[in-house]
Protein backbone atom coordinates (compact mmCIF):
# COMPACT_ATOMS: atom_id res chain seq x y z
CA UNK A 1 0.00 0.00 0.00
CA UNK A 2 2.81 2.40 0.85
CA UNK A 3 4.50 1.61 -2.45
CA UNK A 4 1.36 2.45 -4.45
CA UNK A 5 0.84 5.67 -2.51
CA UNK A 6 4.48 6.62 -3.02
CA UNK A 7 4.15 5.96 -6.76
CA UNK A 8 1.01 8.10 -6.99
CA UNK A 9 2.72 10.89 -5.08
CA UNK A 10 5.78 10.65 -7.32
CA UNK A 11 3.70 10.84 -10.53
CA UNK A 12 1.63 13.73 -9.19
CA UNK A 13 4.71 15.64 -8.19
CA UNK A 14 6.72 15.11 -11.37
CA UNK A 15 4.25 14.38 -14.20
CA UNK A 16 0.99 16.05 -13.19
CA UNK A 17 0.90 18.28 -16.30
CA UNK A 18 1.56 15.40 -18.70
CA UNK A 19 -1.05 13.16 -17.06
CA UNK A 20 -3.65 15.93 -17.09
CA UNK A 21 -3.06 16.76 -20.76
CA UNK A 22 -3.15 13.07 -21.68
CA UNK A 23 -6.47 12.56 -19.92
CA UNK A 24 -7.94 15.66 -21.57
CA UNK A 25 -6.78 14.44 -24.98
CA UNK A 26 -8.31 10.99 -24.50
CA UNK A 27 -11.56 12.49 -23.18
CA UNK A 28 -11.78 14.91 -26.13
CA UNK A 29 -11.26 12.10 -28.66
CA UNK A 30 -13.90 9.95 -26.97
CA UNK A 31 -16.40 12.83 -27.06
CA UNK A 32 -15.68 13.41 -30.77
CA UNK A 33 -16.19 9.70 -31.51
CA UNK A 34 -19.52 9.61 -29.65
CA UNK A 35 -20.75 12.77 -31.38
CA UNK A 36 -19.79 11.47 -34.84
CA UNK A 37 -21.47 8.08 -34.21
CA UNK A 38 -24.67 9.80 -33.10
CA UNK A 39 -24.65 12.11 -36.12
CA UNK A 40 -24.16 9.15 -38.45
CA UNK A 41 -26.95 7.22 -36.72
CA UNK A 42 -29.25 10.22 -37.19
CA UNK A 43 -28.53 10.42 -40.95
CA UNK A 44 -31.10 7.85 -41.98
CA UNK A 45 -31.10 9.06 -45.59
CA UNK A 46 -27.37 8.34 -46.04
CA UNK A 47 -26.59 4.81 -47.38
CA UNK A 48 -25.38 2.43 -44.68
CA UNK A 49 -22.15 1.74 -46.59
CA UNK A 50 -21.31 5.46 -46.56
CA UNK A 51 -22.08 5.75 -42.84
CA UNK A 52 -19.95 2.69 -42.06
CA UNK A 53 -17.08 4.15 -44.11
CA UNK A 54 -17.26 7.44 -42.18
CA UNK A 55 -17.38 5.56 -38.87
CA UNK A 56 -14.31 3.45 -39.70
CA UNK A 57 -12.32 6.42 -41.04
CA UNK A 58 -13.21 8.46 -37.93
CA UNK A 59 -12.21 5.65 -35.58
CA UNK A 60 -8.86 5.07 -37.32
CA UNK A 61 -8.15 8.79 -37.63
CA UNK A 62 -8.86 9.50 -33.97
CA UNK A 63 -6.68 6.55 -32.95
CA UNK A 64 -3.75 7.95 -34.93
CA UNK A 65 -4.33 11.44 -33.55
CA UNK A 66 -4.37 9.99 -30.03
CA UNK A 67 -1.09 8.17 -30.56
CA UNK A 68 0.54 11.27 -32.02
CA UNK A 69 -0.81 13.45 -29.21
CA UNK A 70 0.38 11.12 -26.45
CA UNK A 71 3.79 10.91 -28.12
CA UNK A 72 4.00 14.71 -28.32
CA UNK A 73 2.93 15.19 -24.67
CA UNK A 74 5.42 12.65 -23.35
CA UNK A 75 8.17 13.39 -25.90
CA UNK A 76 10.83 14.45 -23.40
CA UNK A 77 10.15 11.56 -21.06
CA UNK A 78 10.07 9.06 -23.93
CA UNK A 79 13.35 10.39 -25.30
CA UNK A 80 15.02 10.01 -21.91
CA UNK A 81 13.56 6.55 -21.52
CA UNK A 82 14.65 5.49 -25.01
CA UNK A 83 18.23 6.58 -24.46
CA UNK A 84 18.49 4.73 -21.17
CA UNK A 85 16.70 1.58 -22.35
CA UNK A 86 18.08 0.76 -25.80
CA UNK A 87 18.28 -2.94 -25.06
CA UNK A 88 14.71 -2.97 -23.81
CA UNK A 89 13.56 -1.14 -26.93
CA UNK A 90 15.21 -3.77 -29.17
CA UNK A 91 13.55 -6.55 -27.21
CA UNK A 92 10.23 -4.70 -27.42
CA UNK A 93 10.51 -4.50 -31.22
CA UNK A 94 11.12 -8.23 -31.41
CA UNK A 95 8.19 -8.89 -29.09
CA UNK A 96 5.87 -6.68 -31.14
CA UNK A 97 7.02 -7.99 -34.52
CA UNK A 98 3.56 -9.26 -35.46
CA UNK A 99 1.98 -5.95 -34.43
CA UNK A 100 4.45 -4.03 -36.61
CA UNK A 101 3.76 -6.39 -39.52
CA UNK A 102 0.01 -5.81 -39.15
CA UNK A 103 0.54 -2.04 -39.24
CA UNK A 104 2.84 -2.44 -42.27
CA UNK A 105 0.20 -4.55 -44.02
CA UNK A 106 -2.35 -1.82 -43.40
CA UNK A 107 0.00 0.75 -44.93
CA UNK A 108 0.56 -1.51 -47.97
CA UNK A 109 -3.21 -1.90 -48.43
CA UNK A 110 -3.75 1.86 -48.20
CA UNK A 111 -0.95 2.75 -50.63
CA UNK A 112 -1.78 0.04 -53.18
CA UNK A 113 -5.56 0.44 -52.81
CA UNK A 114 -5.79 -3.36 -52.99
CA UNK A 115 -9.34 -3.36 -51.60
CA UNK A 116 -11.83 -1.12 -49.84
CA UNK A 117 -15.05 -1.27 -47.88
CA UNK A 118 -17.69 -3.31 -49.70
CA UNK A 119 -15.25 -5.11 -52.03
CA UNK A 120 -15.46 -8.87 -52.55
CA UNK A 121 -12.00 -10.29 -51.92
CA UNK A 122 -10.23 -13.60 -51.54
CA UNK A 123 -6.97 -13.91 -49.60
CA UNK A 124 -5.70 -17.37 -48.73
CA UNK A 125 -8.65 -19.40 -47.46
CA UNK A 126 -10.66 -16.26 -46.61
CA UNK A 127 -13.30 -15.14 -49.13
CA UNK A 128 -15.98 -12.55 -48.47
CA UNK A 129 -17.28 -8.99 -48.55
CA UNK A 130 -15.22 -6.41 -46.66
CA UNK A 131 -17.24 -4.82 -43.84
CA UNK A 132 -14.52 -3.40 -41.59
CA UNK A 133 -10.92 -2.27 -42.12
CA UNK A 134 -8.84 -1.55 -39.04
CA UNK A 135 -5.22 -0.62 -38.52
CA UNK A 136 -4.37 -4.20 -37.50
CA UNK A 137 -7.02 -6.41 -39.09
CA UNK A 138 -9.76 -6.68 -41.71
CA UNK A 139 -13.21 -8.25 -41.24
CA UNK A 140 -15.24 -9.81 -44.06
CA UNK A 141 -18.67 -11.41 -44.24
CA UNK A 142 -17.93 -14.88 -45.58
CA UNK A 143 -19.12 -15.88 -49.06
CA UNK A 144 -19.45 -19.60 -49.58
CA UNK A 145 -19.62 -22.36 -48.53
CA UNK A 146 -17.28 -23.11 -51.45
CA UNK A 147 -15.49 -21.15 -54.14
CA UNK A 148 -18.26 -21.60 -56.72
CA UNK A 149 -20.94 -20.14 -54.45
CA UNK A 150 -21.73 -16.40 -54.20
CA UNK A 151 -24.04 -16.34 -51.18
CA UNK A 152 -23.37 -14.93 -47.72
CA UNK A 153 -22.95 -17.64 -45.09
CA UNK A 154 -23.69 -15.27 -42.18
CA UNK A 155 -20.24 -15.78 -40.63
CA UNK A 156 -17.75 -12.94 -40.08
CA UNK A 157 -14.06 -13.71 -40.67
CA UNK A 158 -11.23 -11.52 -39.39
CA UNK A 159 -7.65 -11.80 -40.65
CA UNK A 160 -4.54 -9.82 -39.59
CA UNK A 161 -3.28 -7.23 -42.06
CA UNK A 162 0.17 -8.88 -41.88
CA UNK A 163 -1.30 -11.47 -44.28
CA UNK A 164 -1.16 -8.79 -47.00
CA UNK A 165 2.66 -8.86 -46.89
CA UNK A 166 2.90 -12.51 -47.98
CA UNK A 167 -0.39 -13.51 -49.64
CA UNK A 168 -1.85 -12.15 -52.90
CA UNK A 169 -5.29 -10.54 -52.72
CA UNK A 170 -7.94 -11.43 -55.31
CA UNK A 171 -10.44 -8.61 -55.78
CA UNK A 172 -13.46 -10.16 -57.45
CA UNK A 173 -15.27 -6.89 -58.22
CA UNK A 174 -12.24 -4.96 -59.47
CA UNK A 175 -14.19 -3.84 -62.57
CA UNK A 176 -16.88 -2.22 -60.43
CA UNK A 177 -20.61 -2.82 -60.81
CA UNK A 178 -20.24 -5.27 -63.71
CA UNK A 179 -17.89 -8.26 -63.65
CA UNK A 180 -16.83 -11.10 -65.93
CA UNK A 181 -18.29 -14.23 -64.35
CA UNK A 182 -17.28 -17.85 -65.08
CA UNK A 183 -19.68 -20.82 -64.81
CA UNK A 184 -18.35 -24.40 -64.99
CA UNK A 185 -20.82 -27.14 -65.94
CA UNK A 186 -19.49 -30.74 -65.70
CA UNK A 187 -21.32 -33.24 -67.94
CA UNK A 188 -21.16 -36.86 -69.05
CA UNK A 189 -20.33 -37.71 -72.67
CA UNK A 190 -23.86 -39.14 -72.85
CA UNK A 191 -24.83 -35.53 -73.56
CA UNK A 192 -23.32 -34.55 -76.95
CA UNK A 193 -20.82 -31.72 -76.26
CA UNK A 194 -21.78 -29.60 -79.26
CA UNK A 195 -25.48 -29.88 -78.43
CA UNK A 196 -24.87 -29.07 -74.76
CA UNK A 197 -22.74 -26.05 -75.71
CA UNK A 198 -25.49 -24.75 -77.99
CA UNK A 199 -28.16 -25.12 -75.28
CA UNK A 200 -25.95 -23.41 -72.67
CA UNK A 201 -25.26 -20.50 -75.04
CA UNK A 202 -28.98 -20.11 -75.77
CA UNK A 203 -29.76 -20.02 -72.07
CA UNK A 204 -26.96 -17.51 -71.38
CA UNK A 205 -27.94 -15.21 -74.24
CA UNK A 206 -31.58 -15.26 -73.16
CA UNK A 207 -30.83 -14.47 -69.50
CA UNK A 208 -27.95 -12.00 -70.05
CA UNK A 209 -29.39 -10.06 -73.02
CA UNK A 210 -30.77 -7.16 -70.85
CA UNK A 211 -27.29 -6.57 -69.37
CA UNK A 212 -25.04 -6.82 -72.44
CA UNK A 213 -25.23 -3.23 -73.70
CA UNK A 214 -24.91 -1.67 -70.22
CA UNK A 215 -22.02 -4.02 -69.44
CA UNK A 216 -20.26 -3.03 -72.69
CA UNK A 217 -20.43 0.69 -71.84
CA UNK A 218 -19.25 0.01 -68.28
CA UNK A 219 -16.29 -2.09 -69.45
CA UNK A 220 -15.28 0.60 -71.96
CA UNK A 221 -15.25 3.17 -69.15
CA UNK A 222 -13.13 0.84 -67.01
CA UNK A 223 -10.71 0.29 -69.91
CA UNK A 224 -10.19 4.06 -70.26
CA UNK A 225 -9.82 4.51 -66.50
CA UNK A 226 -7.35 1.67 -65.85
CA UNK A 227 -5.75 1.55 -69.35
CA UNK A 228 -6.41 -2.17 -69.76
CA UNK A 229 -7.87 -4.33 -72.50
CA UNK A 230 -11.36 -5.62 -71.80
CA UNK A 231 -12.81 -8.97 -72.94
CA UNK A 232 -15.95 -9.24 -75.01
CA UNK A 233 -19.11 -8.87 -72.94
CA UNK A 234 -21.16 -11.27 -75.09
CA UNK A 235 -21.56 -14.76 -73.58
CA UNK A 236 -18.75 -17.13 -74.60
CA UNK A 237 -18.67 -20.90 -74.08
CA UNK A 238 -15.89 -23.46 -74.52
CA UNK A 239 -15.54 -27.22 -74.04
CA UNK A 240 -12.80 -28.75 -71.90
CA UNK A 241 -12.24 -32.55 -71.55
CA UNK A 242 -11.86 -33.76 -67.96
CA UNK A 243 -11.34 -37.53 -68.42
CA UNK A 244 -12.69 -40.38 -70.57
CA UNK A 245 -16.12 -40.12 -68.89
CA UNK A 246 -16.64 -36.42 -68.34
CA UNK A 247 -16.10 -33.02 -69.89
CA UNK A 248 -17.04 -29.53 -68.74
CA UNK A 249 -18.55 -26.49 -70.37
CA UNK A 250 -16.96 -23.19 -69.38
CA UNK A 251 -19.26 -20.19 -69.79
CA UNK A 252 -18.09 -16.58 -69.46
CA UNK A 253 -20.66 -13.80 -69.07
CA UNK A 254 -20.68 -10.09 -68.15
CA UNK A 255 -23.27 -9.41 -65.45
CA UNK A 256 -23.93 -7.10 -62.47
CA UNK A 257 -21.69 -8.06 -59.56
CA UNK A 258 -24.58 -8.09 -57.08
CA UNK A 259 -26.66 -10.49 -59.24
CA UNK A 260 -24.08 -13.20 -59.88
CA UNK A 261 -25.85 -15.84 -57.82
CA UNK A 262 -29.31 -15.14 -59.26
CA UNK A 263 -28.21 -14.99 -62.90
CA UNK A 264 -26.00 -18.07 -62.59
CA UNK A 265 -28.87 -20.08 -61.11
CA UNK A 266 -31.30 -18.81 -63.78
CA UNK A 267 -28.94 -19.95 -66.56
CA UNK A 268 -28.31 -23.34 -64.95
CA UNK A 269 -32.02 -23.97 -64.34
CA UNK A 270 -32.88 -23.14 -67.96
CA UNK A 271 -30.00 -25.25 -69.28
CA UNK A 272 -30.79 -28.25 -67.07
CA UNK A 273 -34.48 -28.13 -68.00
CA UNK A 274 -33.53 -28.54 -71.67
CA UNK A 275 -30.60 -30.89 -71.11
CA UNK A 276 -32.05 -33.66 -68.93
CA UNK A 277 -35.01 -34.58 -71.18
CA UNK A 278 -32.44 -35.19 -73.95
CA UNK A 279 -30.36 -37.50 -71.72
CA UNK A 280 -33.49 -39.46 -70.78
CA UNK A 281 -34.46 -40.15 -74.42
CA UNK A 282 -31.03 -41.44 -75.39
Amino acid sequence: MHTILDLIAFLRENYSHEITRSLLLVLSLLIIRIVVDRLLAACGSTPIEERRRWSINTRNGLFLIGLAGIGFIWANELQTLAVSMLAFAAALILATKELIMCLSGGVVRQMSNSYGLGDHIEIGVVRGRVVDIGLLSTTVMEIGPNHSSHQMTGRALTFPNSLLLSTPVIRENYMGEYVMHIINVPLSYMVPPAQAERMLMEAAEDICMPHVEIARRHMEEMAQRYLVEIPSVEPRASIQPVDEKRYQLILRIAIPARERQRIEQAILHKFMAECYPITQTQ
